[in-house]
C-alpha cells in the first residue's frame, strides 16, 4: 500500500481484556496479552488512531480494518482533503472521537458503536451530509455535532441515555430523531438549526436540562412522556406554535452550574423558561405540580397557559406577553418570587391560596389589571407595585412581615390599599405618585427598616387626606413626606426613633394644606443632619420629647402658633426664620426652654422671626452672653 501525504499516528497504550482471565504469557493465544493471535493482541485494535492529510477512502478503509478494533479508545479524523466516506464498523466503544475540518468527508458511519465516554466532537466538516451511529446506546460524556454546513441526516435510532448532547448550527438539518432516548443526565442542546422542522423526543422521561433555541422552522415541541425535569429552555424559535408537555409533573435538582437566560429573564437551577417564541399559541403543562422556576416572556401570540395544577414553585415570571388576558394559580401554596410585568391586555391575576415561601412580589406595567390580591399570604421578601394604569385595589389582608423593600408607585387609578395586619417592613418603604389614592393606612405597622440606608417616602399622592401609622414606633430610615396636596395633618403618635448611623433625611415639605405636624413621643433622630419642614399652611409643630438633634428648620407662609420642643437638650442649629413668623407666645415658650437647659447651651445658632416680649428680649441676651449666635427678625 502506498501512503502519500496523509499522516497516521499509532500509539498502543493498553489492550483491555474482555474475557474473565488471561492466558499465560500469550502461549496459548486464546486471551494472551502478547499472543500473536490472542483476542487482546494486535488484532484487537490499537488504542490511539489519527487520520489526517490526503488519505483516500480506500486507504482509510484498509487502515481502519488493520489497526482499529475493540481496543481503540481514541480516534481523531482531522483536516483530511480526499476522504469522502468513512466506515468504522470495527469499533464498538470510544473514549474520545474527534471528526473536524475534513474538507470532502460526506458520510461518517460507526454502525457498531455502542458506547462513548468523555468526548465526541463532529465539527466544521463542510461537505458532511450524513452521520450514522444507529446502535449507539449510551453516551457518558459530551457529544457535540456543530457547524457542518451540508449535514442533513443524523441517525441515533437506539440512543437511550446521554450525558451531554449538543447539536448546533447545522443549517440544512431538518430532522433530529431520538426515538429511544429516555434519560438526559446533563444537557441536550438543539441550537440554531435553521431548517429543523421535526424533533422526536417521544421516549424521553427524565432530563437534567434541555435547551431548544433559535430554530427558525420548528413548529412543535412534543415530549409526551417527560415526567421530571431540571431546566427546560425554549427561546427564539420563531415558527414554534405548540409546546406539549402533558405528563410533566415535577422539577428535580439540577446537576452542575445550569443557568439560562434571555436578557433580563433567566432561570438558575430547575425551571422552565419560554421566551421570544413569536408564533407560540399553546403550552400544555396541565399535569405540572412543581416546575421549579417558571418564566414566560415575550411570546407575542400566547393567549393562555394552564397553570391550575401548580402547587409549589420557585420564581414565577410573566413578562411582555401582549395577548395573555389571565394569569391564575388557584392551587399554588408556596413560591419564592412573583414578577408580572408588561402584559398589555392582562386583566385578571389570581393567587388565592398562596401563603408560604416568603416570596418577592412585583407587578409593573400591566395596564388593564384592576385588582391585586394575596388573601392568604403572611410574609414577603419584598413588594413592588408600579405603573399599572387601571389598578384600583391592592389587598394583602393577612400579611404580617415584609423583609425587604416596599414600594407602591405610579398607579394612576389606585384608590385603596389594604395591609391591616402588616407589623414590620425591614427596608425602604415608599408610596408615591398614586394620584387617585385617598388614604394610606398601616394600623399595625410598628417597625420600618433595619440597619440599611433607605427611606420612608410618602410623596405626590394628590388626593391623600389621611396618613395613618398609629402604632409605628421605630423608623430605622429617614422620612420624606412631600407633594401630597390634600394632606392636612402628619401625626406619628408612638414613633420614638428615626434614623441610624447612615445619615438619612427628614423632610416634610410642599404639602399644600398641612396645618399640624405631631411627633409627640419622638426622642431620637440618629445621624440626621437636618430636619426640614416647609409648609404653606403650617400652624403647629409638636416634638415634645425630642432631646437631641443637629439642625431643625421650620418654615410656614402663615404664622406658627405653637412649636413644642419642651424636652430639647442639645442641637447645633434652630432655623425658625419662618416667612409667616412665630407668635409671641411661641417665641416666649421656646426661649424659656432654651435658657433653662442645664448645663447652659453654648455655640448654638438660632434664627427667629416674630415680635419678642420684654422677657424674651432678656432671654436673648442671656443666650448671647453664653456664646450662642441669635438672629431675630420682626
Amino acid at each position: 500500500m502506498s501512503i502519500r501525504i496523509f499522516v497516521i499516528i499509532v500509539i498502543t497504550i493498553m489492550g483491555v481484556s474482555c474475557s474473565p482471565e488471561d492466558g499465560e504469557n500469550g502461549v496459548d493465544g486464546i486471551d494472551g496479552i502478547n499472543g500473536t493471535d490472542g483476542r487482546n493482541g494486535a488484532d484487537g485494535g490499537l488504542g490511539y488512531v489519527v487520520l489526517s492529510g490526503d488519505i483516500t477512502d480506500d486507504e482509510a478503509s484498509v487502515i481502519a480494518a488493520e489497526i482499529s478494533g475493540r481496543n481503540t479508545h481514541t480516534l481523531l479524523i482531522k483536516n483530511t482533503t480526499n476522504l469522502t466516506t468513512l466506515d468504522l464498523s470495527q469499533i464498538s466503544t470510544l473514549v474520545h472521537l474527534e471528526v473536524t475540518d475534513n474538507e470532502n468527508l460526506q458520510t461518517l458511519s460507526l454502525p457498531n458503536l455502542e458506547f462513548t465516554y468523555e468526548r465526541v466532537i463532529i465539527s466544521e466538516n463542510q461537505s458532511l451530509e450524513r452521520i450514522d451511529i444507529p446502535n449507539l446506546i449510551n453516551s457518558f460524556g459530551s457529544f457535540s455535532i456543530n457547524s457542518n454546513e451540508m449535514l442533513n441526516i443524523v441517525n441515533f435510532g437506539n440512543l437511550t441515555r446521554v450525558e451531554t448532547l449538543i447539536i448546533l448550527e447545522n443549517p440544512l438539518l431538518q430532522n433530529v430523531d431520538l426515538p429511544s432516548l429516555t434519560d438526559i443526565i446533563n444537557r441536550l442542546s438543539i441550537l440554531n438549526l435553521e431548517s429543523l422542522n421535526t424533533l422526536n423526543l417521544s421516549a424521553l422521561q427524565s432530563v437534567n436540562a434541555i435547551e431548544i433555541r433559535e430554530n427558525e422552522m420548528l413548529t412543535t415541541i412534543d415530549i409526551p412522556n417527560l415526567t421530571t425535569h431540571g431546566a427546560l429552555v425554549f427561546i427564539e424559535n420563531l415558527a414554534l406554535e405548540t409546546i406539549n408537555l402533558p405528563s410533566l409533573t415535577n422539577s428535580t435538582s439540577v446537576l452542575g452550574n445550569t443557568r439560562f437566560g434571555d436578557g433580563e429573564i433567566r432561570i438558575d437551577g430547575p425551571g422552565i423558561l419560554i421566551s421570544n417564541n413569536s408564533s407560540l399559541t399553546t403550552i400544555d403543562i396541565t399535569s405540572l405540580r412543581n416546575p421549579g422556576s417558571l418564566a414566560i416572556s415575550n411570546n407575542e401570540n400566547l393567549t393562555l397557559i394552564d397553570t391550575d395544577g401548580i402547587t409549589s414553585a420557585g420564581d414565577i415570571s410573566f413578562r411582555s406577553n401582549p395577548k395573555i388576558t389571565a394569569i391564575s394559580f388557584p392551587e399554588l401554596i408556596d413560591c419564592t418570587r412573583i414578577s408580572i410585568s408588561g402584559n398589555e391586555v392582562l386583566t385578571s391575576v389570581a393567587f388565592p391560596n398562596l401563603e408560604e415561601g416568603n416570596p418577592s412580589i412585583s407587578f409593573s406595567d400591566n395596564n388593564l389589571v384592576n385588582n391585586i390580591a394575596f388573601p392568604k399570604l403572611i410574609s414577603t421578601d419584598e413588594i413592588s407595585i408600579s405603573q399599572n394604569t387601571l389598578l384600583e385595589n391592592v389587598e394583602f389582608n393577612l400579611l404580617r412581615s415584609n423583609e425587604g423593600s416596599f414600594s407602591i408607585g405610579d398607579n394612576q387609578s389606585l384608590q385603596t390599599t389594604s395591609f391591616p395586619n402588616l407589623e414590620n417592613s425591614l427596608s425602604s418603604f415608599s408610596i408615591s405618585n398614586n394620584p387617585a389614592l385617598t388614604t394610606i393606612s398601616f394600623p399595625m405597622l410598628t417597625v420600618i427598616g433595619r440597619e440599611t440606608r433607605a427611606n420612608l417616602n410618602i410623596s405626590d399622592n394628590l388626593l391623600v387626606t389621611n396618613l395613618n401609622f398609629p402604632n409605628l414606633t421605630t423608623l430605622f430610615l429617614g422620612l420624606t413626606i412631600t407633594g401630597n396636596s390634600a394632606l392636612t395633618e402628619v401625626t406619628f403618635p408612638l414613633l420614638t426613633t428615626i434614623g441610624n448611623e447612615n445619615g438619612p433625611n427628614f423632610r416634610i415639605i410642599d404639602n399644600d394644606l398641612i396645618s399640624n405636624i405631631s411627633f409627640p413621643n419622638l426622642e431620637r433622630v440618629n445621624s440626621i443632619n437636618s430636619m426640614d419642614i416647609s409648609e404653606d399652611q403650617l400652624e403647629t409643630v409638636d416634638f415634645g420629647k425630642l432631646t437631641t438633634f443637629s439642625e431643625l428648620d421650620i418654615n410656614s407662609t402663615i404664622q406658627l402658633t405653637s412649636i413644642n420642643l419642651s424636652s430639647i437638650q442639645d442641637f447645633r442649629t434652630l432655623d425658625f426664620d419662618s416667612t409667616g413668623g412665630l407668635s409671641t407666645m411661641t417665641i416666649d415658650n421656646l426661649l424659656t426652654r432654651l435658657v433653662s437647659i442645664t448645663p447652659a447651651i453654648t455655640e448654638k445658632r438660632i434664627s427667629l422671626r416674630g415680635v419678642l416680649s420684654t422677657e424674651a428680649q432678656a432671654q436673648v441676651e442671656t443666650l448671647r452672653a453664653n456664646g450662642n449666635s441669635l438672629t431675630i427678625r420682626n
